[in-house]
């Protein structure tokens, strides 16, 4: 769309950097917008939109009818120009071929318990040192606190 209007006058520039022209200025409204959050400019992002009114259509197709031949969007493509051939889509979800086979129950098990342990692995060191560690030091504490039986010799 933006190559058509360019072609008939109403947008200048390249694809990603197209600015309004004058006559592009009667059709359209441009607004400039920035992010403007300080820092780096790399982090202030700003662009531009515009906006067309209903009439671009219309004034438009006019000058489409008053040029015909400018745009050849629908003409076939020459020998000099790249073809584009697409392939049938063929659904192979349901035909039977095993050329990708089943992980085994043995595999899923592996790589469940694999992804288990990468996800627990950040929880375990503070677990083992604000309740394992404490309590262990806890109990040892209280059995070394107990005072030996005495025999009595009879």
């Amino acid at each position: 769309m933006n190559e058509l209007l360019k072609d008939h006058g109403y947008l200048y520039g390249n694809p990603g950097a197209y600015g309004l022209t004058e006559k592009g200025q009667q059709y359209a409204e441009e607004k400039h917008h920035s992010r403007g959050t300080g820092g780096y400019a790399q982090y202030n992002r700003s662009w531009e939109t515009r906006t067309w009114s209903d009439a671009t259509a219309a004034a438009l197709r006019a000058d489409m009818e008053a040029t015909p031949g400018s745009f050849d969007a629908g003409d076939p493509p020459t020998d000099e120009e790249d073809t584009f051939v697409c392939e049938p889509f063929v659904d192979r979800s349901n035909s039977g071929d095993e050329d990708d086979p089943q992980p085994s129950w043995k595999e899923l098990a592996i790589g469940g318990v694999v992804v288990g342990a990468l996800l627990i692995a950040p929880h375990v060191k503070p677990f083992w040192n604000n309740k394992v560690k404490p309590a262990a030091k806890k109990l040892r504490d209280g059995l070394a606190k107990e005072e030996p039986v005495e025999s009595t010799d009879s």
